[in-house]
């Protein structure tokens, strides 16, 4: 009950696997569903990047609704951990604006935006920014 009625106390939590994925489902829902967040795992020699949750989404498998930007935001966190801060900064700030500005949402955001939809207006707000 604290996550959810006070999330902003905690800044790490280190859960057995089952409670983790509860929690992480959890916290998902808290800032806009499994469709957005991404997920970390950092061991002593590798880290892996994905989808904060997992879910198989096999009610809108080749639909063109699944929601992409959790598995864009796992590519923005594995730029970021490489390095290539400046990467990473366009692409978020492309995945931002998509959300944000232009209101390019799928389906389980409340839209009707495709998931190509999504993917073709981050593309387009990359290329502006990077225009030289």
């Amino acid at each position: 009950l604290q996550l959810v009625s006070y999330p902003a106390q905690f800044d790490v939590l280190l859960l057995p696997n089952l409670y983790g994925n509860i929690l992480t489902n959890i916290a998902c829902g808290l800032v806009g569903g499994p469709g957005i967040t991404s997920g970390r795992n950092y061991g002593h020699e590798y880290a892996v990047f994905e989808t904060g949750t997992r879910n198989t989404g096999k009610s809108i498998a080749g639909k063109n609704i699944a929601n992409p930007l959790a598995m864009m935001n796992a590519g923005v966190d594995l730029l970021d951990h490489l390095g290539l801060k400046k990467d990473a900064t366009v692409i978020r700030n492309a995945i931002d604006k998509t959300l944000n500005v232009d209101k390019i949402h799928t389906p389980d955001l409340g839209g009707q935006a495709s998931t190509r939809d999504v993917v073709n207006n981050i593309i387009k707000e990359v290329q502006e920014t990077t225009r030289l």
